[in-house]
């Protein structure tokens, strides 16, 4: 039975057995999903603001509760603008409106499950540390499995062909369909009923860097509006203390001053129109414009760069620290992958004040046979959530200080995190002269970027926004000043540490007469 609405058509599958059966399978899937390691653990990763002082710092896991609403709201009023009498009323269509919400639910509750710790900022990190990858066998084993459970087609747009040897690149949204795929798997159960791939390109196309056009499918469309929608919209309300505007800008205030129901409602009815009238879900209605220019508003916000390269003095993220931990914590499991426990760990880490959760994560080494240390190094450091992080480093470096270099992990030193503040600015210098050149205006000089970045960040601060936004600046150089100096005491202890097992270690190798003559010279002259 085919519906046609508009320049929508929607194919229902007559077989009312087989849609039990799809239908029943789908909800075991989104069992095995809220109930799996990666899904939990999103309770404990930030998602937007990390700022340990805001008590109304979201979790990415409340972000994905969002997104699979939205995107069931969304599918299933798309149906019921589409329904007909004769039709809407009959047993085949409410099944196939139902297995139509659970794909759609089930791709948004996945779509994130792959997300590194401290957000983008740790992807950025796990994308670097890939990248450094070059051993020919491992390149191979990785792309290999991608095409598996990606497809070949899209592997290939990625510029990944069967024998590719050059650099590869972490992306969370791929993570995502590869911890979602791992999930099924390890449950040994039969979903052929199930149409697994609809899911995952659900899951991989809410990555524009990844999927740039709009997916073909109509759930993949849906699940990468929802999740614009939700971070647009909710990430806003979470910064919202810090935001001015100007008098240019009183429609998108009308807009913002709408409460976030009522602009989500709002927009789930543009886009389920959308859909009817052009027969695809895009970008090009006018609610999910106006959330774009909101989302630019408090992504300055977010990612202010202050005039010494540091990201995140608004926010509250210590960016280039947080940067730096992960990628300590994934090179050294990546060299020690014995490291890894394979007995279940617990933690408790409420987001809000109100919370107090605990799961329990298990990680079992015996993976290394399917995947590669990479691979291992990755899904393991994946596992923690930003509070783990921290602890977890402090740990192993002091279990460094204790028992010496190839114990525990290397401290940051503070001429890597001033390398870090640098590629900040370098980053949106390139962006500037990529605009500029686009625009076929005359570059300038890297130095008269630079001087236009400082003075564009300025007019920002004294123009859009609060008084609060800069006192939350001078309160967050002092906290990641002081972040940064325990970190420099653990080095120093490190570095004696070192030093005193050194100097222990020569003298175990002098000989008897040197000794004595060391100790003699030690005690001083006899008087």
């Amino acid at each position: 039975m085919i519906i046609y609405r508009g320049n929508l058509v929607i194919n229902l599958d007559d077989n009312k057995e087989d849609l039990h059966s799809q239908i029943e399978q789908l909800k075991r899937i989104k069992q095995l999903v809220v109930n799996s390691p990666a899904y939990c653990l999103l309770d404990g990763k930030t998602q937007m603001v990390d700022d340990k002082s805001n008590k109304k710092a979201r979790s990415r896991l409340e972000h994905t509760i969002n997104v699979a609403t939205i995107s069931k709201s969304v599918i299933g009023r798309i149906y019921d603008l589409c329904s007909v009498e004769e039709i809407s009323s009959t047993e085949v269509f409410k099944l196939n409106k139902q297995k139509a919400e659970l794909e759609a639910e089930i791709a948004g509750l996945a779509h994130d499950l792959g997300h590194t710790p401290f957000g983008h900022n740790g992807e950025v990190v796990v994308n670097e540390f890939m990248q450094s990858i070059q051993d020919k066998e491992t390149i191979n084993k990785i792309v290999e499995k991608r095409i598996k459970y990606f497809g070949k087609k899209y592997e290939e747009e990625q510029g990944h062909s069967e024998n590719f040897l050059g650099k590869l690149s972490f992306e969370h949204n791929e993570q995502s369909a590869l911890e979602f795929a791992r999930i099924l798997e390890e449950s040994k159960e039969n979903f052929d009923k199930v149409d697994i791939n609809k899911i995952i390109t659900a899951i991989l196309s809410h990555s524009i860097s990844r999927v740039p056009d709009v997916p073909n499918d109509l759930i993949a469309q849906i699940v990468r509006q929802a999740d614009k929608i939700e971070y647009r919209n909710e990430d806003y309300e979470e910064n919202m203390q810090y935001i001015r505007y100007r008098k240019d800008e009183r429609e998108l205030y009308e807009y913002q001053s709408l409460s976030t129901d009522e602009r989500i409602k709002k927009i789930i009815e543009d886009m389920s129109m959308e859909a009817i009238e052009k027969g695809i879900i895009d970008d090009e209605n006018d609610a999910l414009k106006k959330s774009k220019l909101l989302r630019k508003k408090y992504e300055n916000v977010v990612y202010y760069l202050g005039k010494d390269g540091k990201r995140g003095l608004i926010s509250g993220d210590n960016r280039e620290r947080q940067q730096m931990i992960c990628k300590r914590l994934l090179e050294y499991y990546y060299r020690h992958p014995e490291k890894i426990p394979t007995k279940s760990m617990t933690y408790n880490y409420p987001i809000k004040e109100n919370k107090d959760k605990r799961r329990v994560v298990s990680f079992d080494k015996t993976q290394l046979q399917n995947d590669t240390v990479a691979e291992v190094a990755i899904r393991y450091v994946n596992s923690f959530t930003n509070e783990q992080c921290l602890k977890q480093y402090i740990k192993l470096v002091k279990e460094r200080i204790l028992h010496g270099n190839g114990f525990g992990i290397e401290p940051i030193k503070e001429e890597e995190i001033e390398k870090r503040k640098k590629i900040q600015i370098s980053e949106q210098v390139f962006k500037m002269r990529a605009k500029d050149i686009y625009k076929g205006i005359e570059t300038h000089t890297y130095e008269e970027y630079v001087g236009m970045l400082h003075s564009k960040n300025k007019k920002f601060i004294e123009n859009d926004v609060t008084e609060e936004a800069s006192k939350a600046i001078q309160r967050n150089e002092i906290l990641h000043q002081k972040e940064n100096d325990e970190d420099k005491l653990l080095w120093e202890m490190v570095r004696n540490a070192d030093k005193e097992r050194t100097m222990n270690k020569t003298k175990r190798k002098m000989p008897e007469r040197i000794k004595k003559q060391e100790e003699k010279i030690s005690k001083g002259p006899e008087i």
